[in-house]
């Protein structure tokens, strides 16, 4: 079977036209680079959906994946419209922008669930300049469990980390059209044992079973 190539590019409008499928009203900016040792695809957008459903939609466009554990990057094979595809895209980050009103909700679910402790310690909920600045890496609230990372600051990152304007991810025509068929195996036989075909999935959404 002849295998179909796209290009960085044509990779890129795929999950362009993806990610308008099932987030509509929603403007991403997708980027693609080609360099000496591979080629990337940047996705950025503000608010709306959370990293994890855009990811859901992206991340089975990856033409690779990484094995940390022995410093090995592998291939991930597609099929698409019945046809073996390898597509264009060995890395695809994504950024997500925060708003300030996107900021300030999330300050104050953080706030009202810890009110009692903000106030034990003399405390007022951040304003979003203060978040966007920085000042609360190093606020840690007694009566609350942290570890040497924690602090308020980050306890809003995980907050609008999560947030996100749907509960579902509407299905992409264009995503439903392809699959992962298999990896190269290198990593199961020698590292850390990624799958492909398990962690990405028909339509992209990684499995956390």
């Amino acid at each position: 079977m002849v295998t179909k190539h796209f290009t960085c590019a044509e990779t890129a409008t795929l999950i362009r036209q993806s990610l308008a499928e099932a987030f509509k009203g929603v403007k991403f900016s997708v980027r693609s680079r080609t360099y000496s040792g591979g080629a990337s695809i940047y996705v950025s957008w503000t608010d709306g959906p959370n990293a994890a459903q855009v990811e859901a939609i992206t991340g089975g466009f990856k033409a690779a994946y990484f094995d940390s554990l022995i410093d090995y990057q592998g291939s991930i094979y597609h099929m698409m419209d019945g046809q073996q595809v390898c597509f264009g895209a060995d890395h695809i980050a994504m950024v997500r922008q925060h708003s300030d009103a996107a900021i300030q909700c999330a300050i104050d679910r953080v706030y009202r669930r810890y009110k009692g402790n903000f106030t034990e310690n003399g405390l007022i909920a951040p304003t979003v300049d203060q978040f966007r600045s920085g000042e609360f890496y190093r606020v840690q609230p007694s009566g609350l469990h942290w570890d040497g990372a924690s602090s308020v600051q980050t306890m809003i990152h995980a907050v609008l980390a999560k947030q996100s304007d749907r509960l579902k991810v509407t299905q992409s025509t264009i995503a439903l059209r392809k699959f992962v068929t298999h990896d190269d195996g290198y990593s199961r036989a020698h590292g850390e044992g990624f799958c492909a075909v398990r962690a990405i999935g028909p339509v992209g959404i990684v499995d956390t079973d």
